[in-house]
């Protein structure tokens, strides 16, 4: 009796109002424009000859520690440096028309869709990574499918459905991401 009255004490301090609420977000819903890395130079010490291999150590999207190894074994001149360049890559404004549902404008990572319809509901699934979003309206018509080139987003699918239709944003990658529901629609930054 003393052991079950222990384990039920026991269970009931450690358990949490809401059990199905994640004990870490997901996300941070906070969008900061990065600090891009841009330029470095590293100079070599005066006795190397051969440069064998460079291991770049970053961090993931979901915060994990990991590394690439790209394999060099070439001579190098000691008195030269090595210049290491980021170029961050502009993607040019996309826009694409959607019946008389929506459009949708793509610029970088930002995406903006001019709609009257009332935003009920979103939410993202990986593998691939997509973003789903589902706007009220009462419509019919058949799947749209609109493939995106030079752009983060790679396909947007757009589905009939009983009193709503879906708007399904596929991705190159994983991103964070916010939403902000705005007078003439929806906006969402990626990071």
């Amino acid at each position: 009796m003393n052991k079950l009255f222990l384990f039920i004490t026991a269970t009931l301090l450690f358990a949490r109002v809401n059990p199905f609420e994640p004990v870490v977000k997901p996300y941070n819903y906070e969008i900061i424009k990065p600090d891009y890395f841009k330029t470095k130079k590293v100079y070599f010490p005066n006795d190397a000859r051969i440069l064998k291999k460079i291991i770049f150590v970053y961090q993931s999207v979901d915060g994990d520690i990991k590394q690439k190894e790209v394999v060099i074994n070439k001579n190098i001149d000691f008195h030269k440096p090595i210049t290491l360049i980021h170029k961050v890559v502009k993607f040019p404004t996309i826009k694409l028309h959607f019946l008389d549902l929506f459009d949708m404008y793509i610029k970088n990572r930002t995406i903006f869709i001019s709609t009257k319809d009332r935003l009920v509901r979103h939410m993202f699934l990986v593998s691939p990574f997509r973003l789903v979003l589902d706007f009220s309206k009462d419509a019919n018509f058949l799947t749209l499918i609109r493939r995106v080139k030079n752009s983060i987003v790679k396909k947007v699918v757009v589905g009939n459905h009983n009193g709503y239709y879906r708007v399904v944003i596929f991705f190159d990658a994983k991103y964070f991401y916010k939403i902000k529901k705005l007078a003439k629609g929806v906006k969402i930054e990626l990071r």
